[in-house]
């Protein structure tokens, strides 16, 4: 994030990819990607999964935002963070959409854990605000503050650095969340939109490479 030039950096697929300057022959950073290749292409590099072992585990060889939501709320692969105070760095977010819509949710990593936050607009009575600082791919700026935002208040797409707004009741569980933390971004309930945490864990072996470690669970 730090290195690519925005006229690398491009939300789309087909094919997606990310190259890091230095890395299997490539000579310049560069992304293209849509927010759920972002965390595969990521997943595959950091980790060595493959598309074969990514089919055995999510069901695709390119999962969908709906399918690492589905996953963390099963627990396949993720444990599952249900108090936002919980989630730490390196945690993904992941978001459900209602049938219809373009696009299946929206995922995103963690920059560091949620901090608490004084509430301010939209304000949903009987809740608790948390500021949720994240990196993902995205054809939206997640407002001013966003990385990809630009002086003319229009943001590049791509990957990049934005904050997000996470709301709780007072069983400290995820009612909502905004898309920015902006006075002006819309509120979309837990009824509408879903959202879940998740902090990826596995065996070795799960990645397709094996390991002769012991058989303790690799963590983010």
């Amino acid at each position: 994030m730090d290195n690519v030039s925005s006229e690398n950096n491009e939300y789309n697929s087909s094919p997606s990819f990310i190259s890091w300057a230095g890395v299997a022959g490539a000579r310049r950073y560069a992304n293209r990607t849509q927010c759920a290749t972002f965390l595969t292409e990521l997943l595959k590099r950091g980790y060595g999964f493959t598309e074969a072992s990514l089919n055995d585990w999510l069901g695709s060889r390119s999962p969908s935002a709906a399918a690492y939501y589905d996953a963390i709320v099963e627990e396949n692969g993720f444990k599952r963070i249900h108090d936002p105070r919980d989630a730490r760095a390196a945690d993904i977010i992941a978001i459900r959409y209602p049938a219809g819509e373009s696009s299946t949710g929206h995922v995103a990593i963690l920059r560091r854990a949620p901090r608490a936050k004084l509430p301010v607009s939209p304000l949903v009575a009987g809740t608790f605000q948390f500021e949720v600082s994240i990196v993902d791919s995205t054809s939206t700026h997640h407002g001013s503050s966003d990385s990809r935002y630009a002086s003319s208040g229009r943001g590049a797409s791509g990957a990049g650095y934005g904050t997000m707004r996470l709301y709780t009741n007072t069983s400290d569980t995820i009612v909502g969340h905004t898309w920015s933390t902006a006075a002006v971004t819309a509120y979309y309930p837990a009824a509408v939109r879903q959202v879940v945490i998740g902090r990826l864990v596995f065996e070795d072996d799960d990645r397709g490479r094996g390991s002769d470690d012991d058989d303790s669970d690799d963590r983010w």
